[in-house]
């Protein structure tokens, strides 16, 4: 997926279907790489290029029914990062939230 598409599909995506919090992320936590292997260690998602440096994106389709699932970490100054998911199914998009937010948080 092209980063265009990444956000013409996560503007379809808003309202019911976002979820989002602001998180501490650990100091270790703030590269690219490190972000990228504690996102994948908790959910089969792939990364999404991106033409900025504070900007992550992450996306997969559901086994089941083929429902996009959108992540986005925005870091922000010091240590902290808004952490949205974009997705039809609001159940995954609250237990992904739920999963994801401890472990960037953790060093």
């Amino acid at each position: 997926m092209t980063e265009k598409d990444f956000r013409k599909e996560r503007g379809s995506l808003t309202g019911m279907n976002e979820v989002s919090a602001t998180i501490s992320v650990a100091p270790q936590n703030t590269t690219r790489l490190m972000i990228l292997q504690k996102v994948t260690s908790i959910a089969n998602l792939g990364g999404v290029p991106s033409g900025e440096d504070n900007i992550h994106r992450f996306a997969a389709k559901t086994v089941h029914s083929g429902s996009l699932v959108l992540v986005t970490v925005e870091l922000e100054e010091g240590s902290t990062a808004q952490l949205f998911i974009n997705t039809e199914k609001t159940v995954i998009g609250s237990i992904l939230l739920r999963e994801l937010k401890p472990v960037l948080s953790q060093g």
